[in-house]
């Protein structure tokens, strides 16, 4: 192999061990399965009037079936691919629908009436604080398969689970 071939080879893996597995970032990319969605979806009503917070939003596959519903919707991802790959996904909803390539723990909660997240056991801690410090009350929360230290589950179906500040 030469030079260049190993440095692409070198390039492309330190890519994706950063940006799908999330070495150095925070999670791996573990998209919310399909079959989970609807169970998320079931626990609250989603309007025109909600304005929807995906954290770590991934592929925006939550962001549309929000935004299908009426509300304007936010995701914060960190991957650029994952990025690019929602924002063309989400063209069609013109200003309603925005993707931040950002980490999610700097997300701007203010105008949130319903946030998903579906993080994993070490940033958890770390999200429940912010959730408790930048909600407004009533702000509806679905987290899918991990919990929320510190809060405790309204309603749960499935792996989704909601909170409500």
């Amino acid at each position: 192999m030469d030079f260049l071939a190993l440095l692409l080879l070198i390039a492309v893996l330190v890519f994706f061990s950063r940006y799908f597995l999330g070495v150095g970032i925070g999670a791996p990319w573990l998209p919310s399965r399909r079959r989970d969605i609807p169970d998320g979806f079931a626990l609250v009503d989603i309007t025109s009037a909600d304005t929807v917070i995906d954290l770590g939003s991934g592929d925006g596959r939550l962001l549309v079936e929000a935004a299908k519903r009426g509300a304007a919707v936010v995701g914060y991802e960190l991957n650029p691919f994952l990025v690019w790959w929602s924002r063309r996904k989400l063209s069609s909803f013109g200003n309603r629908a925005v993707v931040y390539r950002k980490n999610l723990l700097d997300a701007d909660l203010s105008q949130a009436t319903l946030i998903y997240i579906f993080g994993i056991t070490s940033i958890m801690p770390q999200v429940a604080d912010k959730l408790r410090r930048e909600c407004r009350p009533g702000t509806k929360i679905i987290s899918f398969a991990f919990e929320l230290p510190g809060w405790d589950p309204v309603e749960r179906k499935g792996i989704a689970m909601l909170y409500s500040r």
